[in-house]
């Protein structure tokens, strides 16, 4: 193979490509030519390849995403302290406080949601007042535009009351009274 041949030739069937292959492998010194020609390139497409990968990563910013972040180099020590675990983290149950977003104050977490429903007038007492204020207050209009009806509302109001319904049997006649 010299310079001069060209790399990429068109053959007209598979016997012509088959009888210049058998050509190329007669001769000792043109075997090894094409041998070393094509160890050569598989290396030069290959070390591109890479170079080409390690290029975009690094213009394209994604080498540290694909790499992750290093890791710490500092080795893991035991701790052996009073009131630490064997990690250094305090094992002291520390209260989680919740502001108010009503009043401002600072409030223990596992008292925050009664704070809250007193501080705006919605605890046991206050939310049956304040729900009639709101309705006294619309005028006889919710908010929809619409009139109220409150007839198949449950009432809350804590009185004991029973309708007493007459109860009609099938043969016309009511329970407690006489046919007419």
């Amino acid at each position: 193979m010299s310079d001069s041949d060209a790399v990429h030739v068109e053959y007209a069937d598979e016997t012509e490509l088959l009888s210049e292959f058998r050509n190329y492998m007669s001769d000792p010194d043109l075997r090894e030519k094409a041998a070393i020609y094509l160890l050569e390139s598989l290396i030069d497409e290959s070390i591109v390849g890479v170079v080409f990968e390690v290029h975009h990563a690094f213009k394209t910013g994604s080498g540290v995403a694909i790499e992750g972040q290093p890791e710490d180099c500092k080795p893991y020590t035991i701790v052996d302290l009073p009131d630490m675990d064997v990690f250094g983290t305090s094992i002291s149950k520390k209260t989680i406080d919740c502001n108010c977003p009503n009043c401002n104050r600072i409030v223990a977490a596992s008292r925050f949601a009664p704070h809250l429903e007193k501080c705006m007038g919605m605890g046991r007492n206050s939310s049956r007042i304040a729900s009639r204020r709101l309705a006294n207050s619309r005028d006889g209009s919710n908010y929809f535009g619409a009139d109220e009806d409150d007839e198949d509302d449950a009432d809350w109001s804590g009185e004991k009351r029973k309708k007493k319904i007459a109860t009609i049997r099938t043969n016309g006649n009511k329970k407690n009274g006489k046919t007419s």
